[in-house]
């Protein structure tokens, strides 16, 4: 039996309909091995110390479709709970994440064209995906030079239905019909940027301004963050306490001592990895 002591969070992101029976069992295993509660219970020390058993939340990040076509089902047929990471910004101007759309674009290239590219941008050559790697060290402008330049070598890019379905973002109306007992919204950034890519006021405007364009359309108190790809700095972490009660990061590690409530670390969850995923919550 796992002991009275940490609790843990759990994150996912992308949860398309291949997964959908990987994803039940794995969330059955879960909800066997620890009281799955909500993240703010987490984040407030709500019921913390005591004898009690370890406690898990779970996490969604990035505001795609399929977590609400997918993952949302499954949420309630087992009587869970869970938060909802999403990009606003995003969603007014039906785009994907960027480096969702990047990588997707760069794919569709072939291998000399891949190596035009590269030499272009002055990006690595050595395949897509340090590509997209170091696109999210660029400051922002350069970045969005860079995924100007991708959008112009792929003129054909026409994304399919497979592709639709794994990286759409949910709209407004669906994300109006979760069920507040089941699903909290937390922000993730108007547009996803890499927030230590920006200057103060740009990142002063993406964590600012996404929680009240949630709260404006949605018409609940959304009080938790997530930053974009993990990445932060002392200014980064400073706006997320101005606007937010707590913060979520992609470091893994469970709620052990005195937890900065705005650096809440998170073990990376895939379904279908279920031994994996035991071993780090119960070892790491």
């Amino acid at each position: 039996m796992l002991g009275f002591q940490h609790d843990r969070i759990l994150m996912y992101h992308g949860t398309p309909r291949r997964d959908a029976a990987a994803l039940e069992r794995q969330l059955r295993l879960v909800r066997l091995a620890f009281p799955v509660v909500p993240l703010f219970k987490l984040a407030s020390g709500s019921d913390a110390g005591g004898n009690r058993r370890a406690r898990v939340a779970l996490t969604f990040d990035d505001g795609l479709r399929n977590n609400i076509d997918v993952a949302y089902p499954i949420l309630r047929k087992l009587d869970l709970t869970a938060t909802f990471f999403v990009c606003p910004g995003l969603i007014e101007t039906d785009s994907w994440l960027w480096n969702h759309e990047a990588r997707q674009r760069l794919l569709s290239l072939d291998a000399h064209g891949l190596v035009q590219i590269s030499a272009r941008i002055g990006a690595p050559i050595d395949g897509v995906e340090p590509i997209v790697e170091w696109m999210k060290t660029l400051k922002v402008a350069q970045r969005r030079s860079v995924e100007k330049a991708i959008r112009e070598a792929t003129p054909a890019f026409e994304p399919t239905a497979e592709q639709r379905e794994e990286f759409d973002l949910a709209s407004w109306e669906e994300l109006r019909r979760l069920d507040p007992k089941t699903v909290t919204i937390g922000s993730h950034t108007m547009t996803h940027p890499i927030l230590t890519s920006l200057d103060n006021e740009e990142t002063e405007a993406e964590t600012r301004d996404s929680r009240f364009a949630l709260e404006q359309r949605l018409d609940r108190e959304v009080s938790i963050f997530c930053y974009p790809n993990g990445d932060l700095n002392n200014a980064v972490v400073a706006s997320a306490r101005r606007y937010y009660r707590s913060a979520v990061t992609t470091e893994a590690g469970r709620l052990e001592g005195a937890v900065d409530p705005h650096r809440m670390p998170r073990y990376s969850a895939t379904p279908g990895w279920n031994r994996r995923l035991a071993r780090r919550m119960v070892l790491g």
